[in-house]
């Protein structure tokens, strides 16, 4: 605990670039501060910062340090926090489309077995959310495995492949689209109103499909909300995707109507975890009701 100690200083200093910042910060005198830092030094062999009376600067071994510590000190944050509330917390993150048709059945599941642990479910860019995992402030991350190809240190992660089905074209009924079959280059001269299409899952498509798209503005509407879509295409003579399972139950239904998308895409979510995370059974239960 005495190296967690250290290390919550380094962290500040390093952060804040300043003893006395991270002092006030900490609630702690300057020496004390300064102390922690040398006896770090001693314990590492290594000098952290360069430090005059006006600057301080972290030296390369410092800059090193620093990410480890910030992911060592989030890992024990959480530990903590489950320990002390006699209980799990299970924090994930999703893109929107996922959160909307996928999330609550597993959560259905998963409480069956683990009705104690609490679940807390947000949406950010791939990439951010990466970060967050790299930190262990999350233990899970739930992507299109596009968007999960594209993320930066995806060698420190293992990836499950949760679903994967064929998307469909969905639309209004009675839209022009529906008169005979079109290919993709017809179809994306349309407007289209897409969630979850990232940066990196755009970057992920193959060139020429990823130029094709550009070159016609698709998707004229990125929207946080997967609902929003289909509300837009049922109303609207703008078309949206979902997922072969999701698009039949809706066509079923009478609301809308739709067909294989000519694209071939497929609906292929992974679900993602740091590989030195360890199988924990809560997470790993999570991944199975997905």
């Amino acid at each position: 605990m005495d190296d967690l100690r250290l290390l919550k200083h380094f962290e500040a200093v390093y952060r804040l670039l300043s003893f006395s910042a991270a002092a006030e910060e900490l609630g702690l005198t300057h020496s004390a501060i300064t102390k922690s830092i040398k006896v770090l030094e001693e314990d590492w062999q290594a000098q952290l910062f360069h430090r005059t009376t006006r600057t301080v600067v972290a030296t390369e071994a410092g800059k090193k340090l620093y990410p480890q510590a910030v992911e060592l000190l989030g890992f024990a944050a959480n530990l903590r926090a489950s320990v002390s509330a006699g209980e799990h917390e299970l924090n994930i993150v999703s893109g929107p489309g996922v959160i909307e048709g996928m999330i609550h059945p597993a959560i259905v599941k998963f409480a069956n077995a683990y009705p104690k642990t609490r679940i807390n479910v947000s949406t950010m860019p791939p990439h951010l959310a990466a970060e967050e995992l790299l930190q262990r402030r999350i233990h899970l991350l739930v992507y299109h495995e596009a968007s999960l190809a594209g993320l930066p240190h995806k060698d420190r992660m293992r990836v499950t492949n949760v679903i994967d089905e064929p998307y469909w074209m969905i639309h209004r009924c009675g839209h022009p689209v529906a008169a005979r079959k079109h290919s993709l280059a017809e179809v994306v001269q349309y407007k289209w109103a897409l969630a979850g299409y990232d940066r990196l899952f755009e970057q992920a498509l193959p060139e020429k499909l990823r130029s094709l798209l550009a070159d016609n503005g698709v998707p004229h509407y990125r929207l946080l909300s997967q609902a929003a879509c289909i509300e837009l295409a049922r109303q609207s003579d703008i078309l949206t995707t979902l997922p072969e399972s999701a698009a039949r139950e809706m066509v079923a239904k009478g609301e809308v109507e739709g067909v294989p998308h000519p694209g071939g895409f497929r609906f292929s979510i992974g679900a993602a975890v740091l590989h030195d995370a360890g199988r924990e059974p809560t997470v790993e239960h999570f991944i199975s009701c997905l």
